[in-house]
């Protein structure tokens, strides 16, 4: 019998058989965990036994209010290294000295006394007091009390507790956490927002919320049609009718429980929602197909999950398939770091057909248990926020957002600011089209009512009036303008390093592209065993093939730089690249991408060892001119200067490489021509020109 079919049938939630096998030696560390007859038999027997030493302790103080005997004695804070109170016996020594019966609350007074005092006795001068603000993340808890974050998770996962750095702690296991360290805690209040004036901030009511769930995986695994499947079978709202409009987002219900899926094309805008800095996704659904195993686009999405350090579910899809191999495919993803339950490991696999709807339902009651896991919350009392999924314009409703509500009650009437934008909600409507009055935290609704289209990524933040929230909006526009004069980049070498301690490692994140398979090893091999002090490379994303927007995107959220090796960047990608001004490196040999690495962390990198593609052109015509030749060029996209470096490529392959001997508009003389003009090149000691042949230009980066 499995670990969560086990908490059915004690009518236990799973969290409470974790604590009672634990107390036990016998270690759950998933739902799906199978437990032995001998196991399940000493949970039952344990079960009984503090159900018959409750009922015998009634029984012996008949003379007691059953309520009394009930009321819990609160203070885990005391260890088991602490001397034991015998409860009863504080009772028989005010029965003797008063000879009545005392009032429950004031033997609990005196009980919470004694422990006081053996507290007092038992802490030692070191002990250190700190100040926390609660509700607080493991991070920022690990930052409060100046611990290390995986040593702190660990620890978490120890005692059963299956949190990431996102994962929000309760006071009493942070103070348990807290007394291993000799470290006593006392909750901070939370300060308010100096321009926000809503009573509502006064408050704090946290409450349970549904996870929110992004699907992932390579093309045609099955990604849509098992949200399509999930989506018919199980959407909230039964009404009549389908599903009248795609807002980017929907929400299910399983089990009286809901859960949102974040309907969006696959890992480039997830990591493009992170990249803004936006934490939407709580768990991710990673979809392979049982027929064709791991593709590249799988090994993307993975790199991007553990990237984010969002939990991944694997849901083995296409199992009715003749040539369906689940075992092969499970074998794969241990390659990747994602050992199945089953097998030992920490990672929920379900195998299904999002086709026929087979074992979709145990899908969605994984992705419960995992939930409930992380005990995911929110405050619905404070001011309403939440992250901007989906924009657009729309013809007759004007600037369109699809809003995912993370804090509070959003309603209908209410003014806002995103980012540079503002507004005031004139009107929201779920996935199916209908009006809706109010939202709570992880429900996703479409809104109207903003001045202009804000990015994805942005996070509305409610405000008192739309005269706070115009000048706040103007406020940003101003921040934005002055930071963008203020830095070029987004983040530089210098920035990186600049995190760097010289007491701890730190990681030095990168994002690697090759040609082949065997140089993408190879360079791999060599970066793992590269050593520089309190420097480990940490290799986030590794694959064949040019660079696209969604390394671009990988390398700004992780705040990593892409490597690349005879390779070229995709046009796109080349914008992108320009937007956010993220460091990239091109090269053509192994030895000096491996060299100028170390320089690069080393701080001595020389700029102009770096070169960057800045253009393409293709050759149209050729000209005979004495006894060389000009070629007729079409720029196609970037710009070519005349100081460029120059590729020329046929049939994708490189023939030439050399400099520009002259640039010529017409009959004149140019600097550069930019994309979509026409003009004349002569490239030095180079008379193969040959028309269709693909010209890059390179200059020395600065």
């Amino acid at each position: 019998m499995k670990a969560h079919e086990l908490s059915k049938v004690l009518e236990l939630q799973f969290k409470e058989l974790k604590e009672i096998a634990s107390n036990l030696s016998i270690s759950i560390n998933s739902p799906n965990q199978k437990l032995t007859d001998e196991q399940i038999s000493l949970i039952e027997e344990f079960i009984n036994k503090t159900k018959n030493k409750n009922e015998n302790k009634v029984n012996e103080s008949p003379s007691f209010k059953e309520d009394s005997i009930k009321e819990p004695i609160e203070n885990e804070l005391i260890d088991t290294k602490l001397e034991v109170i015998d409860k009863e016996s504080i009772y028989k020594k005010n029965i003797d000295e008063k000879e009545k019966i005392p009032d429950p609350k004031s033997v609990n007074k005196e009980l919470n006394i004694i422990k006081e005092e053996i507290k007092v006795d038992y802490l030692e001068e070191s002990i250190k007091e700190v100040e926390v603000e609660f509700p607080i993340t493991v991070e920022k808890f690990a930052n409060t009390l100046n611990i290390n974050l995986t040593e702190l998770i660990q620890k978490l996962l120890s005692k059963g507790h299956i949190l990431n750095k996102n994962s929000f702690i309760d006071f009493s296991l942070a103070e348990e956490i807290a007394f291993e360290y000799n470290i006593l805690i006392k909750s901070k209040e939370k300060e308010k927002k100096s321009f926000v004036s809503l009573e509502l901030e006064e408050q704090e009511i946290w409450v349970s919320r549904p996870p929110v769930v992004t699907v992932m995986g390579h093309v045609d695994h099955g990604k849509t049609t098992l949200l399509d499947t999930i989506r018919k079978t199980n959407v909230v709202s039964k009404e009549a009718g389908g599903i009248t409009q795609h807002i980017g987002a929907y929400q299910v219900e399983y089990n009286s429980k809901k859960i949102t899926f974040i309907d969006t094309p696959g890992h480039e805008a997830f990591t493009s929602l992170r990249a803004r800095g936006a934490k939407v996704t709580d768990i991710v659904i990673l979809v392979v197909a049982a027929d064709d195993g791991v593709m590249p686009q799988t090994i993307e999405a993975i790199n991007h999950a553990k990237a984010a350090g969002v939990p991944i579910i694997v849901a083995i899809n296409k199992i009715d398939k003749p040539n369906a191999n689940v075992d092969r495919v499970k074998n794969q993803l241990v390659t990747y770091g994602l050992i199945p339950e089953e097998w030992g490991g920490h990672t929920p696999v379900v195998e299904i057909s999002a086709k026929t709807g087979k074992n979709i339902d145990y899908l969605l009651e994984v992705i419960l248990l995992v939930a409930e896991l992380m005990d995911l919350k929110a405050n619905i009392a404070g001011n309403p926020e939440g992250v901007v999924i989906e924009s657009k314009l729309d013809k007759n409703k004007g600037p369109i957002a699809t809003i995912l509500v993370q804090k509070g009650i959003l309603k209908t009437g209410m003014s806002f600011v995103i980012g540079k934008t503002w507004g005031k909600i004139r009107a929201m409507y779920n996935e199916r089209g209908q009006i809706v009055k109010e939202a709570t935290p992880s429900t996703p609704v479409e809104i109207i009512g903003i001045s202009q289209v804000p990015e994805a990524g942005e996070k509305l933040i409610v405000v008192e009036n739309e005269k706070i929230a115009k000048n706040l909006a103007l406020e940003n526009q101003k921040v934005e303008e002055i930071s963008k004069k203020q830095s070029k980049k987004v983040f530089s070498i210098n920035d990186i390093l600049a995190k760097f301690s010289s007491e701890e490692t730190q990681n030095f994140n990168i994002i690697l592209k090759a040609d082949t398979q065997g140089s993408l090893e190879a360079i791999k091999s060599i970066i793992e065993r590269m050593n520089i002090e309190n420097i480990r490379f940490n290799i986030l994303h590794a694959a064949v093939g040019n660079i696209v927007d969604g390394d671009v995107l990988l390398a700004k959220a992780s705040n990593a730089v892409i490597l690349g090796f005879n390779i070229k960047i995709e046009a796109t990608a080349k914008k992108l690249l320009e937007k956010e001004e993220i460091q990239c490196y091109i090269h053509n040999i192994i030895y000096e991408l491996v060299d100028n690495l170390k320089k690069l962390v080393e701080g001595a990198i020389k700029p102009e060892e770096i070169e960057i593609e800045i253009g393409q052109a293709q050759v149209k015509q050729v000209f005979k001119v004495k006894n060389s030749k000009v070629a007729g060029c079409y720029v196609i996209n970037g710009k070519i200067t005349r100081d460029s470096k120059v590729i020329v490529e046929r049939n994708n392959e490189k023939v030439f490489e050399g400099y520009i001997e002259s640039l010529r508009r017409f009959q004149e003389d140019v600097k550069e021509v930019n994309q979509g003009y026409e003009c004349g090149i002569k490239i030095k000691d180079f008379n193969d020109i040959l028309i269709g042949d693909i010209i890059r230009a390179f200059v020395k980066q600065y």
